[in-house]
């Protein structure tokens, strides 16, 4: 029989048998991964659940604060915010005072005279354009 077919029936039967071949293995392909998928989420789950049954103790001990030592740690630093915030506040009084005493003795008359060099053509030089004024 296989000696009467003629090449292209060959290769058409070769074809289908490779089809076939084909078709079967991506089944097993497919099985192949949802069970694999299937056994992942099975390990995934359980680990989830060891560790969700385990007892975590922490190196650190964490202390226990209770209510009236937290307020008062915050009426604490409040009272710290205010002091500062006073402290601050004096601090810029200080500041606009010393501006005004340095504006003052920019503005002061006797300041502005001992600034100007005392010797004699200065003060001639001073009168002489005082007169011709």
């Amino acid at each position: 029989m296989d000696g009467n077919m003629s090449l292209e029936e060959k290769c058409e039967r070769l074809m289908n048998v490779v089809v076939e071949t084909r078709k079967r293995f991506g089944e097993m392909c497919v099985d192949y991964q949802n069970k694999s998928t299937l056994m992942e989420n099975k390990m995934l789950n359980l680990q989830v659940e060891s560790i969700a049954n385990c007892k975590i103790k922490s190196k650190i001990e964490i202390p226990d604060l209770s209510y009236e030592d937290t307020i008062k740690d915050m009426d604490d630093f409040k009272q710290e915010i205010l002091v500062r915030e006073k402290r601050i506040e004096d601090l810029l009084n200080k500041i606009r005072s010393t501006e005004k005493v340095v504006v003052q003795v920019k503005n002061d008359t006797i300041r502005q005279k001992l600034e100007k060099p005392i010797n004699t053509k200065a003060i001639l030089a001073t009168v002489k354009n005082k007169n011709d004024v």
